[in-house]
């Protein structure tokens, strides 16, 4: 079993054994509370619901699947009568245990059914939205009336949905302007393990829409980023800006990470790009080998019918050459007036300096495609995939890049027997933030999950590698001395999961208040046990 990520190294990558024994728990008054369709006990797909990117946890006892908010809080009245543990899922791309139970018994409750659009209020600036409704859902309803959130999803928002970004904290899109999910949070509303609804802000107030964030102690902030330990998500009221009219992209080549990292700092920090991402030399070629962006007709489409014939004419001539095998800073500048765009473009060139200025294919294919399949969990050659970050102040991101840069050196020899590729992209969050993420890439058995989560034509393009439990057991090795090392540095988290340390030297005040409140919401620890470790 993987949870926590103690288990013996090899058990994180290996096949799971199907369990096929009936759950021993009783489970029938769930099938009469909710009906029988609502209920998953088959062996195949607990084993399914018990795995994430990464890992595979041993098999669930049941998979939950609510059509509504009072069918989840039926759920969980009936599970509070037998203490029964409760993990929430959401879009299913954990790579850091968020969703593995930590004990057979518990109940996976999959709330993708819970996604629908309760409320666009154009004239007050919010909407009101159900956890399980997709980041790409959302932007969809929103795009029709000119609106979208400040930050709008990450590149997973295909699949990742709005409580499961709330839930672990969640960046990318919209971020090196706007900051992270919790940034775009006016108010949620979250089923306790009673079943009964918390709601927060001015939502709280009983007659008061969920307008506002603040109203006395920020109880909206205590719920971003508990990793589902206080309780589940059921919606969300998040801010609205309009889609702002003028975009520009800008690309930049450098010869190492310290002077990439200063550039992307100083742009972000003069509040100019919404998006501003770097990448190394080995996630560029990665990223270009799997994407094909010439070969790709329907890319190559997309830029076309949004940014039109001539940018994509650019786009097509520019083929995947025109990055030098340096580190590279990509940027999408966003402006309400061609004036403004032009002030912003001609800033931002300057603090991008002493870059090479290159082609800005990478920008433009995001800013058509933002939202993309999740076919990068495996490499383009067919590889397994998985990445660790951390997230430092700006004047920091050198340090914690050396600190990581270290133990990859040390290790160099492994790397190469092993044939381990290891990459970094990088991304700015705001003013304040700067987000490292080493990655990943190995040769190793695809899973079950997998197989089941790629698109079936990228899967017949790549290669099913043999079981190779010695390279796995050194990336799961150098996966938690990486996500030490970034901590060691000063470095927090988002996504938590089970993986990433939270309590390790926090203020004991601090712990007392966190383990005060789970006490209070929570008192029989059922709520994805091993959380918030």
């Amino acid at each position: 079993m993987t949870v926590n990520d103690r288990p013996l190294p090899e058990v994180a990558v290996q096949e799971p054994t199907t369990n096929n024994q009936e759950p021993k728990m009783p489970l029938q008054h769930l099938a009469q509370t909710l009906g029988p369709d609502r209920v998953i006990t088959d062996a195949a797909e607990r084993a399914f619901y018990s795995s994430d990117v990464y890992a595979q946890a041993e098999p669930c006892a049941a998979v939950v699947r609510p059509q509504s908010i009072d069918e989840l809080q039926r759920a969980l009245r009936a599970l509070a009568a037998t203490k029964t543990p409760v993990v929430a899922r959401g879009g299913g791309l954990s790579y850091t245990d968020a969703y593995l139970p930590a004990t057979p018994d518990t109940v996976v409750v999959d709330l993708v059914a819970l996604d629908r659009i309760h409320e666009i209020n154009e004239t007050d600036r919010y909407v009101v939205v159900e956890a399980g409704c997709t980041w790409a859902k959302l932007r969809a309803a929103l795009a029709e009336k000119g609106l979208r959130t400040p930050y709008f999803g990450p590149l997973s928002g295909l699949r990742s949905t709005v409580g499961g970004a709330l839930s672990q904290g969640s960046i990318f899109l919209g971020s090196a302007r706007y900051g992270s999910v919790g940034d775009a949070v006016l108010g949620i509303e979250v089923a306790l393990a009673s079943g009964e609804l918390l709601r927060t802000g001015a939502w709280a107030a009983g007659n008061s829409p969920p307008f506002f964030r603040y109203f006395g102690p920020d109880l909206t902030g205590l719920l971003v980023g508990d990793a589902g330990a206080l309780g589940i998500k059921t919606r969300a009221s998040l801010r609205l800006l309009p889609v702002h009219t003028h975009q520009d992209f800008l690309s930049y080549e450098y010869r190492d990470f310290g002077a990439m990292a200063a550039a992307m700092s100083a742009v972000t920090r003069a509040g100019l790009p919404s998006e501003c991402c770097g990448f190394d030399p080995v996630l560029t070629q990665k990223r270009m080998q799997r994407a094909s962006l010439m070969s790709d007709a329907k890319t190559l489409g997309e830029v076309l019918k949004k940014q039109g014939v001539l940018e994509g004419l650019k786009l097509a001539v520019a083929g995947r050459n025109f990055i030098g095998g340096g580190w590279s800073a990509h940027l999408t500048i966003e402006a309400d007036s061609p004036g403004e765009l032009k002030a912003k473009v001609d800033a931002a060139r300057t603090l991008m300096a002493p870059g090479k200025e290159v082609e800005n294919s990478i920008p433009k294919v995001l800013n058509s495609q933002p939202f993309t399949p999740p076919n990068n969990m495996l490499g383009p050659k067919g590889e397994r995939w998985v990445p660790v970050h951390g997230i430092v102040p700006h004047s920091a991101a050198q340090q914690a890049y050396q600190a990581v840069q270290a133990i990859f050196e040390r290790e160099a020899a492994n790397l190469v027997r092993l044939q381990i590729d290891v990459g970094y992209l990088a991304t700015t969050i705001a003013e304040q933030g700067f987000l490292l993420e080493p990655v990943f890439y190995w040769p190793e058995a695809q899973t079950s999950y997998h197989q089941r989560m790629v698109e079936p034509a990228y899967l017949k393009r790549v290669q099913n590698f043999p079981a190779n439990p010695e390279a796995s057991a050194c990336v799961h090795r150098l996966k938690r001395e990486v996500a030490d090392a970034l901590r060691a540095a000063g470095a927090t988290h988002f996504q938590l999961g089970k993986f990433y340390n939270y309590r390790d030297g926090r203020d004991p005040q601090a712990l007392a208040l966190i383990d005060a409140i789970k006490r209070q919401l929570d008192p029989d620890g059922r709520m994805n046990p091993g959380a918030l470790r």
